[in-house]
């Protein structure tokens, strides 16, 4: 997330796409389908796993929503709430996709919804770029690179070039919050504009501090390696997996 805000732009994005991106994104989802399956294979009937999580870190559904926690928290307690639904926002009503959800609210049930939300987005990724509109969407001036030679896909080489510069507009003078289904839940925008280019106030709220205070309650008469478990499952660990 720290590395996809600048290339979102009012009215677009800041370049078209790299050349040959589009058939690198799909084997990468195919890789990671068959590493999802790995995964699952090595952990998810694991005995001594099992132990460790199954009935660890309970939340029940109305202490989920009492603590204000989002995202594949709340899911795992029983709610279904995922913003792409509730809010409509962007063209996920446009695609064919479920809400990954478990009613148990352990540790075991956090590791679920999260196993699911990764074939889920790639399920997901997979219909986008087959929506992909025609005409050209790739940026065709970095064949030049691939003619001298056969640079990797991270090389300096694959920059942007001709980004289109962010508009500047006045802000009103008014409040306005944004949220949007982030990884971790719910990510929210808070501005107040006063008839300026710069926001008068300006926070953000992201869900990863909002989900961890309730973890003084899950840890009370816990084992050290119980706690460890209950904080894997509460994104610190899995979080990662999806930046």
């Amino acid at each position: 997330m720290r590395m996809m805000h600048n290339y979102f732009r009012i009215g677009g994005v800041a370049a078209d796409l790299p050349y040959g991106w589009i058939d690198k994104c799909l084997d990468f989802c195919d890789y990671f389908l068959t590493a999802v399956s790995e995964y699952q294979k090595l952990i998810t009937r694991n005995p001594i796993f099992l132990e460790r999580v199954e009935g660890v870190g309970i939340i029940g559904p109305e202490e989920a929503i009492n603590w204000g926690l989002s995202g594949p928290m709340l899911r795992a307690s029983g709610i279904q709430w995922d913003l792409r639904k509730v809010d409509h926002y962007e063209c996920y009503d446009e695609l064919d996709w479920e809400i990954h959800w478990q009613k148990e609210g352990d540790s075991l049930a956090r590791y679920l919804v999260r196993i699911g939300e990764m074939r889920e987005s790639i399920k997901i990724i997979q219909q986008a770029l087959e929506g992909i509109p025609g005409g050209p969407y790739e940026n065709l001036e970095t064949r030049c690179f691939a003619r001298e030679r056969d640079p990797e896909w991270n090389d300096f080489e694959y920059r942007f070039i001709s980004k289109k510069p962010s508009p500047t507009f006045e802000l009103p003078k008014q409040e306005l919050y944004v949220r949007v289904e982030a990884p971790k839940g719910e990510l929210g925008i808070f501005l107040i504009g006063d008839q300026s280019g710069f926001p008068w106030r300006w926070k953000i709220r992201p869900p990863g501090f909002i989900n961890l205070q309730i973890l003084p309650q899950l840890v009370k008469r816990m084992k050290l390696a119980d706690i460890m478990t209950i904080l894997g499952s509460i994104d610190i660990i899995m979080g990662e997996v999806d930046r």
